[in-house]
């Protein structure tokens, strides 16, 4: 063979292809064996400054919760004050610890303020003694009551400590949680301590390597392990701080001290891991290695054997036939109509791919804009996206119960031929305009234009005519802010767009919303009203709670309440509902054992529908707890008919017990078991319902109606009235007269 051929130069050329890949290949296992256990440890040490920033910040901010609590006037009241009548500043100190606790980023699973005085607690349970709360509630072989007093003398302002497992009196485990103490710096004498969830704040900062995780304190303590079978064996003064990490033990030990809380961090790497790691690589290296020059030297041969043969065929077709050979004119036609055959091909083939492309960069760019719109990170220039300021328009469609009433492949076909008719339409105004469907019921357009918002107002009303032509179906929201919007701040604009149809009055048409209208102040029910529709569901009235119902619909339409206020006050009322079907011992599963009322309030699009889920569920609901308080129990009636005829007197348990010749603790167990409300919770709201009539019809005193209805201490009756109604007497005096004067005549 010619060492000029074709054959011979292409494989030539190939070898030498492979033999500078074979040469990169071999730099850089080399390079990659020198460096990859210094990358394994610099990873390592990342891993654990996340961790260490992590728990640093999250300490920080619970500790920051709990200076708060110090300055809580409730706390500070209830530091100075008699606590067994501080009643209304221990329940508002609770629900301050709940709103706390509530906070889900802090992992807190309780909050316990600590007095030494008299050993008093509160946390998020409500009041307690000490000794009860660490023998009852939070149980600890490490963490008992003797501990917790000892830290009143303890010399330090916060301090985190090892953590522990928790308990409960019937051996129901709480969890592995961190005590974390805050001392007040005026008063030794109280103590606020923060439980917080190990494990919950382990799962969330770890960045899952392959080590093991340790807490320390400052003088070498185990606070935090990650694996309890593994105890952390280096000494404390082996953490030399001039380095990052040591060798010891066949283990790696990363460590890094806090700059907040003065805690150390440590991860423990075992050596056979990183061993293996490199290992592992250097066989893949190998192996990759001598398959590439397998298939390399391989394909070489077969690539330049393929491609030489056509070519060589061509040679000795030329020089079969040569220039001057007359081939048969037929044969040449044909010749000719295979190649003008197969160009067009090609040519039809890449218009096809090029129509593709186009179509599939559409879908990008649509894409591109709804990643955007939900403020999802792309890196840049990843999708298309024209970047022109325009105008941004959103479209809800409300359905009415007809369309819910269509299959499902109905009704997204009229989406897909709305959002398409909408498209269209403004498409002829603006030709870049982008429309997308964002939602299953939500349509968005984008206007590239430089021009004025008269122009996009004009074209959205004409969508007004069009779309209340199919109002029995559905009613069309839209939100539009005139003006123009910069890429930058698409996200904000369609959040904006958002809180904007959120704001849509339930009217049966289509609405063009142009701004964040503000919402009513008042919706609902006043406190007074809470009670008569409580009232009037215990007592099973149908027809008053129906009217009291339609007055407070027709109020919010009247002042043009929005849909999201419509809906918060459909849950209220469904919520107070269960809540009296539950004190009534109805069965409220035979209640909700269709439709979820909940599902109901997500489908009401209008006010009338508002009025049917109401009419048929209170009406349901008044009717079981009627026919509950039907059936007669003797020594209820006793009871109930006791409380009623003698409420103005000095009525007790005891007392009505006597009667019965009962003890008072059975009836008090039976009352509770059977009517839902223990003796003074019901005798408290006769009296005060009482109290309620006398304040409405007469102009008595105070004291005189406390009176009347069986309270002896004014100051009493008055924070009773206030729990149970949420108002003083005055003020639901005061509210009976405005709303009486506003009745017709």
């Amino acid at each position: 063979m010619r060492t000029n051929s074709l054959f011979i130069k292409l494989l030539s050329g190939f070898i030498a292809v492979i033999v500078l890949l074979l040469s990169f290949n071999l730099v850089s296992y080399s390079f990659f064996y020198r460096n990859i256990r210094d990358e394994i440890t610099t990873s390592s040490k990342q891993n654990l400054s996340h961790i260490a920033d992590r728990y640093e910040n999250h300490i920080q901010s619970v500790q920051l919760s709990l200076v708060g609590l110090f300055f809580n006037n409730h706390l500070n009241y209830l530091f100075d004050a008699d606590r067994s009548v501080a009643n209304d500043a221990v329940n508002q100190l609770v629900k301050r610890i709940r709103e706390i606790r509530e906070n889900d980023m802090l992992f807190l699973h309780d909050i316990i303020v600590q007095f030494k005085p008299d050993s008093f607690v509160v946390h998020q349970g409500g009041p307690d003694r000490l000794e009860a709360l660490y023998a009852n509630t939070y149980r600890s072989s490490r963490y008992g009551a003797d501990f917790w007093r000892e830290q009143f003398d303890a010399g330090f302002k916060l301090r985190l400590y090892p953590q522990a497992a928790f308990a409960n009196s019937q051996q129901m485990p709480q969890g592995d949680l961190f005590p974390l103490l805050l001392k007040s710096t005026t008063d030794e004498n109280m103590v606020i301590a923060a439980l917080l969830d190990a494990e919950s704040m382990f799962r969330t900062f770890d960045s899952r390597t392959a080590g093991y995780f340790y807490m320390l304190d400052e003088s070498g303590r185990i606070l935090f392990g990650s694996d309890p079978s593994r105890p952390f064996a280096l000494s404390a003064d082996r953490l030399d701080p001039a380095r990052d990490y040591v060798k010891a033990d066949h283990n790696y030990y990363f460590f890094r001290k806090g700059d907040v809380t003065g805690l150390t961090y440590a991860l423990v790497i075992p050596n056979e891991k990183i061993a293996s790691q490199i290992s592992r690589i250097n066989v893949v290296l190998l192996v990759l290695l001598a398959l590439a020059l397998v298939v390399s030297a391989a394909l070489s041969v077969l690539v330049s054997i393929r491609f030489y043969t056509p070519i060589q065929n061509i040679i000795e077709t030329i020089q079969r036939h040569g220039p001057q050979a007359q081939l048969p004119a037929s044969k040449r036609i044909d010749e000719l109509r295979f190649i003008d055959a197969n160009v067009k091909q090609f040519l039809q083939t890449n218009l096809d791919i090029s129509r593709d492309l186009r179509n599939q960069q559409s879908h990008l760019a649509h894409l591109g804009y709804i990643r955007k719109l939900k403020n999802i990170y792309t890196r840049p220039n990843e999708l298309p996206t024209a970047e022109k300021p325009f105008y941004l328009v959103l479209f809800q469609l409300s359905m009415t119960g007809r369309f819910r009433g269509l299959p499902a492949a109905e009704q997204e076909r009229a989406m897909f031929f709305i959002k398409e008719f909408i498209g269209i339409s403004l498409s002829e105004k603006y030709p870049e305009s982008v429309t997308l469907q964002t939602e299953k019921h939500q349509v968005l357009s984008l206007l590239f234009t430089d021009g004025e918002a008269k122009g996009v107002l004009e074209a959205l009303d004409r969508f007004k005519a069009v779309f209340d032509r199919d109002k029995q179906y559905g009613y069309l929201t839209v939100a539009f802010k005139p003006e123009l919007v910069q890429p930058a701040r698409i996200t904000e604009t369609y959040e904006e767009a958002l809180d904007m149809v959120g704001r849509r009055r339930l009217l049966t048409e289509t609405q063009l919303l142009t701004s964040l209208v503000p919402e009513p102040l008042y919706v609902g029910f006043s406190p007074a009203q809470e009670q008569e529709l409580y009232a009037n569901l215990q007592a099973g009235r149908t027809e008053h709670v129906g009217s009291l119902i339609d007055r407070a619909l027709r109020r919010m339409e009247k002042d043009g309440a929005t849909e999201e206020q419509f809906r918060a006050f459909a849950k209220d009322i469904v919520a107070k509902t269960v809540k009296a079907m539950v004190a009534a011992s109805v069965d409220i599963d035979s209640v909700l054992d269709r439709l979820s009322p909940y599902q109901e309030i997500k489908l009401c699009a209008s006010a009338d529908e508002y009025r049917r889920l109401f009419e048929r569920f209170l009406a349901e609901a008044a009717s079981r707890i009627a026919e509950r308080k039907e059936k007669k129990d003797p020594v209820v009636e006793f009871v109930l008919d006791s409380i009623h005829s003698k409420y103005h007197e000095e009525l007790s348990l005891e007392r009505v017990a006597s009667g019965l010749g009962l003890t008072p603790s059975y009836v008090s167990r039976y009352v509770k078991e059977k009517t839902g409300s223990n003796f003074s919770d019901y005798l408290n709201e006769v009296r005060i319902g009482k109290a309620k009539e006398l304040l409405a019809t007469s102009s008595a005193p105070i004291r005189d109606v406390a009176t009347r209805v069986g309270y002896v201490n004014v100051t009493s009756f008055i924070r009773m009235f206030k729990k149970v109604t949420g108002v003083t007497p005055s003020d639901y005096r005061r509210a009976e007269a405005g709303m009486n004067a506003e009745k017709p005549g």
